[in-house]
């Protein structure tokens, strides 16, 4: 990779609850692949649930996580990072964000990478970064259980840029991560914004120290990233 680094990092969270029955949407409506995913991640199926397609009168986490960031001055490009099977993850949303924010530069949704988005999505971002641009990656799970009734949403927005900055992407790669010796924190969750909501806290909280490693492993139920991070300086991160 080249050097990519994150400026600012900032996170919306709300616990979600509107889900439906599974029997509400026809069989060809969801992958099968991902509702045989959740059954085999503990969900029996009559407890499993599907989140409600259709729009909320909640605000959307993206639009908080953008407002948290900031609409830039000049015309740096957004990227959207966004996955699922039932709600559009890339033309409406980020059609309405643009408008709403005025965004001045370029808007660019990535889709279908699931649960890796906060991983294996920075690949994407290494070439398609000019010199700064602002990425939001979304997590909105499909699936939840009956018995719980609730998921968790998440949107993390970051600004990112070539070169140095405080926190630095070093790698990141598709599968299982490797044996890092030298890593001081390790991030472990099954969602794309899950490890990145870990650093968020452990920097907000003062934990994390200048030169530490930070270990970022998404493992899904049907895949599995990382990404390996360097804190250079954690007092210039920006957080909110």
């Amino acid at each position: 990779m080249s050097d990519l680094s994150i400026t600012r990092l900032c996170a919306a969270v709300r616990t979600h609850t509107d889900y439906l029955p599974l029997t509400a949407f026809p069989d060809d409506l969801l992958p099968k692949q991902r509702v045989e995913a959740a059954i085999q991640e503990g969900i029996p199926q009559e407890h499993l649930i599907v989140v409600n397609p259709a729009d909320s009168d909640l605000p959307e986490l993206s639009d908080l996580a953008l407002a948290a960031v900031g609409v830039p001055d000049d015309d740096q490009p957004l990227f959207l990072i966004r996955s699922g099977p039932l709600r559009d993850p890339m033309v409406t949303l980020l059609a309405r964000m643009v408008l709403k924010f005025g965004w001045r530069g370029d808007d660019i949704g990535i889709t279908h990478l699931d649960e890796l988005g906060g991983t294996v999505g920075f690949e994407l971002l290494d070439w398609a970064v000019p010199s700064v641009a602002t990425v939001l990656i979304c997590d909105e799970p499909v699936f939840a259980d009956a018995r719980v009734g609730a998921g968790r949403f998440a949107t993390v927005g970051l600004r990112v840029q070539q070169g140095p900055g405080p926190l630095r992407v070093l790698d990141v790669g598709e599968g299982a991560p490797g044996s890092f010796s030298d890593v001081e924190w390790r991030f472990t969750g099954a969602g794309a914004c899950d490890g990145w909501l870990d650093v968020h806290a452990a920097l907000s909280a003062g934990d994390v120290a200048d030169g530490d490693r930070i270990l970022l492993h998404t493992k899904g139920p049907l895949r599995e990233g990382w990404l390996l991070a360097q804190v250079v300086e954690a007092a210039a991160v920006e957080l909110a």
